[in-house]
């Protein structure tokens, strides 16, 4: 639990389990090793998570056997029910991932900003696989832009 910083409001992100073997192995590179903020939302379902947990493992998240869940268990078993009951299409972790980096550009987030997030070498990796317009974000940039433009606009 010493990747949990509750005082301090970040998760220390240090290591990863390799999906095949889930054995603990190390990042899968230097800017995936990184803190990252812990928001009171998520605290707040950690410590509740942690105080109705049955083991004493290093690993926050264990099976019965404790050994880290199964990538392709915890799918099926957790995330597609969830979605299902909430009426969201099947996809997986990455797609969640990639919503909520999309959403972060979306709303105006720095990309160098969402790139230490995402936990990427480089913004430019952020914006090549993320960057991608989403919706009517477009249409809704310029027309603000216009709308600034306008209001210094002489007549």
């Amino acid at each position: 639990m010493s990747d949990l910083d509750f005082e301090r409001k970040i998760i220390r992100v240090r290591q990863s389990v390799d999906s095949a073997t889930r054995r603990i192995q190390a990042c899968k590179s230097n800017a995936s090793v990184a803190d990252v903020p812990m928001p009171p939302q998520l605290e707040t379902r950690l410590l509740r998570h942690i105080a109705n947990r049955r083991s004493e493992a290093d690993l926050l998240f264990v099976n019965e056997r404790r050994r880290p869940y199964s990538a392709n268990k915890l799918r099926e078993k957790q995330l597609h029910p969830l979605l299902i009951r909430l009426g969201i299409p099947r996809g997986g972790f990455h797609a969640a991932r990639h919503g909520a980096t999309s959403e972060m550009l979306a709303n105006g987030v720095a990309p160098t900003v969402v790139q230490k997030q995402m936990r990427h070498s480089d913004a430019r990796i952020t914006l090549g696989i993320y960057g991608h317009v989403v919706g009517n974000v477009q249409r809704d940039a310029v027309e603000k832009h216009a709308e600034r433009i306008e209001k210094y606009s002489v007549q």
